[in-house]
């Protein structure tokens, strides 16, 4: 029968999780920037939450940057500035272990169970808050930013346990969605110190479909869990990937309907003369390749175009009146970016610019004629880094496009095109 004593080491996240911080590292934020905006600022804690813990990179800045003006190359030095002030907000404010946290620790101690913390947090202020709590004196070994390159949400910190401890049956204990994912991807099994308030709790209920919900370090409510759950296969990663999918479809929805439509009225304006140019970087780059085919097999004049070859002459494709469409996902984009300002200020010939991207006040929105921009993506992987779910959007966008715009395609006129293979035969 499953049950905490099965394991031998438990691991701990520090923030959140031990200690009850996370309010005070908000309450740093905004005396710093009061003290820089020279005005008062409130953080509501949700909104703490949700840009600071989330999987999408450089999103606390992208919030720093938008909400308040702060230029991105300032953000390192108010980082700086708020670990000092959170240093000193510490010495001055009563912060209590996390509830429950105190006799759950005496109980691994009394059964001569290991514990270790793992945090983003940096050692000087475990080691302050253990002089506090006597406790936490008995950490086994304490894992901090200083020891990895590579912060959460990236697994890199967990992956360092888990081959430390190779004859060890781990169980680990996060507090936030950064934490959950880096905890997630190793053979660690995850339980979420769950409080019913946090942002995040709906995203991590759909896309970690196996982890442990666990209020008050509740002993026999875990045990219970355990048993009920003995962490199920892959396949339940697979799931993930899967509905992941399928949520994100439906978030973007919408606005889908609303790009095919408003991008089909453009082109369905076109002059027969023109063409239709399709084109992205990297991976953006090979979904546009594809659904240019698909165009194409419907008889639309399209082609899917080579950015990098651009530059290098192949400007002279274009002709006035041409359309060219671009997908990113961050719409940041460097090499579309010199694109769009090149045939903005420098060709004399008038390209009309369609930029869709995944990214709010990027940079191709403010250089395209017209943009189009759906709902943050978050990819299928643990990391939200490999494009996957945003180029299955991309791809159903594009080619929706095209098959809305030849919606009365007959047979015989789809068989003139395509007259070999199984769909010729057909």
């Amino acid at each position: 029968m499953e049950n905490i004593l099965n394991y031998n080491l438990f691991v701990f996240d520090f923030d959140g999780t031990i200690m009850d911080t996370e309010k005070t590292h908000s309450r740093a934020w905004e005396i710093v920037l009061s003290k820089h905006m020279d005005k008062e600022i409130i953080i509501n804690m949700s909104d703490y939450q949700k840009y600071f813990h989330s999987l999408i990179k450089d999103y606390s800045k992208n919030y720093l940057n938008i909400i308040y003006s702060i230029k991105y190359e300032d953000y390192d030095i108010l980082y700086k500035l708020k670990q000092n002030m959170y240093e000193e907000l510490i010495k001055i404010e009563d912060i209590k272990l996390i509830d429950g946290v105190e006799y759950f620790l005496n109980y691994l101690i009394n059964n001569n169970k290991k514990f270790i913390i793992v945090s983003n947090t940096s050692k000087k202020f475990i080691d302050f808050y253990s002089l506090k709590y006597p406790i936490l004196k008995n950490t086994y070994k304490i894992y901090t930013k200083e020891l990895f390159v590579n912060r959460k949400p990236n697994p890199e910190c967990y992956l360092y346990i888990v081959n430390e401890f190779k004859n060890y049956k781990i169980i680990g204990f996060e507090d936030s969605l950064t934490g959950i994912n880096a905890l997630y991807q190793v053979n660690i099994t995850p339980v979420l110190i769950y409080d019913k308030e946090y942002y995040y709790n709906n995203l991590i209920l759909e896309k970690y479909k196996n982890i442990i919900l666990l209020e008050n370090y509740n002993i026999k409510n875990l045990d219970d869990m355990l048993c009920k759950n003995n962490l199920k296969e892959n396949t339940l990663f697979i799931d993930n990937i899967l509905n992941n999918n399928i949520n994100e479809l439906k978030k973007n929805y919408s606005n889908m309907k609303n790009i095919i439509n408003q991008i089909s009225i453009i082109i369905n304006n076109l002059n027969s003369e023109n063409n239709i140019y399709l084109s992205g970087m990297g991976k953006s780059g090979y979904v546009c390749k594809k659904s240019a085919s698909t165009w194409q097999s419907l008889s639309l004049k399209c082609s899917y175009i080579d950015l990098p070859n651009l530059p290098h002459g192949d400007f002279g494709i274009f002709r006035d009146g041409d359309i060219l469409i671009f997908i990113s996902n961050s719409g940041n984009t460097d090499e579309i970016i010199y694109i769009l300002k090149y045939l903005k200020n420098n060709l004399d010939k008038k390209i009309t610019t369609i930029s869709i991207v995944a990214n709010k006040d990027c940079e191709m929105e403010k250089l395209s004629t017209f943009t189009y921009v759906l709902e943050n993506i978050i990819e299928g992987d643990l990391i939200n880094m490999t494009p996957s779910t945003s180029s299955l959007i991309f791809m159903a966008l594009l080619d929706s496009i095209a098959i809305n715009l030849k919606k009365n395609i007959t047979i015989d006129e789809f068989k003139k095109y395509h007259p070999a293979g199984s769909l010729g035969k057909k």
